[in-house]
């Protein structure tokens, strides 16, 4: 007899490594992987959340039983005081998708994700550049120097029909710079970031939305140790897989934890989401979770920022901000909701028609 903990592990399986941050070229129309970047400015005032897609899950195409072949994709959100500033979803021809097999790089149209070594450090070097909105041009060049990356290396992330994910970087020092011109050149917004970031990989050969039931992630850095929460549930099982991952002094920690959600709200798109989070283990460590600011929101995603609270075993809490994520992807399914998702999606050369 299968248990119950042996088909999670067979449907879930984790990494935390640099060599594995590949496009693993998974030949399935339905079969995806995306490379996830986030940051939050030094004084909290700023998030920025940039997203390579292989197979864009959100959109139409994808989903459309019709389709056959991969739909190529960028994201890019920059929010500030907790309110989207700019949003930028593109998607591309096949054509315009390039990538490797040896190490982290992936090229999309002109929006560019690189791994770089230099004498200050290594990490990666993100660039965005596209039109959108009003003729307008945005011009990103951002670095993810890794401070804390590369803690287990190991080939489960391969694993066949499974879901897999690669805990690249929990921490990061990001710089850069972020400008928006039109057609002419003339600057109508000239940011300099700064900030601390976060680097993950998803990837699973079967489709999304028969796959996954509910999904809650978040994370947040604090002066001495980062914590990652993970809370993922596919379709049919009993239970979900919810683990805590702590890094400090340079040791990464794996922890199975048991899992609350208080206070049930609704966004406006119809999702129901905890306002409140708990996440214990049996070693003494408890996180909890404010989902106080809905900062982005669709049928099928929240993004939030979180007023997170750490106590480890020296019993003393640990407060800070940080990002975490919703998704439910049952609404994909729904055909009739296909052109408002197209509204927000940028393709064929044509802006989107909503920010």
């Amino acid at each position: 007899m299968i248990t119950t903990e042996q088909v999670l592990k067979e449907n879930f399986s984790f990494s935390s490594s640099l060599q594995d941050d590949i496009w693993h070229a998974q030949s399935d129309a339905k079969a995806y992987e995306w490379w996830y970047f986030d940051a939050l400015s030094d004084d909290g005032n700023e998030a920025v959340v940039i997203i390579f897609f292989d197979n864009f899950i959100f959109s139409p195409r994808y989903n459309s039983k019709k389709e056959d072949s991969k739909v190529p994709a960028i994201a890019f959100f920059y929010y500030r005081k907790g309110k989207p500033v700019y949003r930028v979803i593109k998607e591309f021809p096949l054509e315009e998708f390039q990538s490797k097999n040896t190490e982290p790089f992936v090229k999309i149209g002109d929006c560019s994700m690189s791994f770089d070594s230099a004498p200050y450090g290594k990490g990666y070097v993100i660039e965005i550049k596209t039109n959108f909105q009003q003729n307008r041009l945005l011009d990103v060049k951002l670095e993810w120097l890794l401070i804390e990356s590369d803690f287990a290396d190991t080939q489960e992330a391969k694993k066949r029909h499974s879901h897999n994910w690669n805990l690249v970087a929990p921490r990061a020092d990001v710089t850069g710079h972020i400008n928006v011109t039109n057609t002419k050149g003339k600057v109508f917004d000239s940011i300099h970031f700064r900030g601390s970031g976060y680097h993950d990989h998803n990837l699973d050969q079967r489709y999304l939305p028969t796959t996954v039931e509910n999904w809650l992630w978040g994370r947040a850095h604090f002066p001495d140790a980062t914590i990652v929460f993970y809370h993922y549930k596919e379709i049919g099982a009993d239970e979900a897989v919810t683990k805590l991952y702590l890094i400090k002094d340079g040791e990464l920690l794996e922890r199975d934890a048991q899992f609350e959600g208080q206070q049930l709200s609704r966004d406006i798109f119809g999702i129901k989401y905890p306002e409140r989070l708990t996440f214990t283990t049996e070693i003494n460590s408890r996180l909890r979770v404010k989902q106080n600011k809905v900062i982005d929101s669709s049928f099928f995603y929240l993004r939030f920022l979180s007023e997170m609270t750490l106590t480890l075993r020296d019993g003393k809490p640990r407060k800070t901000v940080g990002i975490t994520e919703q998704l439910s992807p049952k609404t994909l399914n729904y055909r009739w909701l296909d052109w408002l998702i197209d509204m927000r999606i940028a393709r064929d050369g044509k802006s989107a028609l909503l920010k």
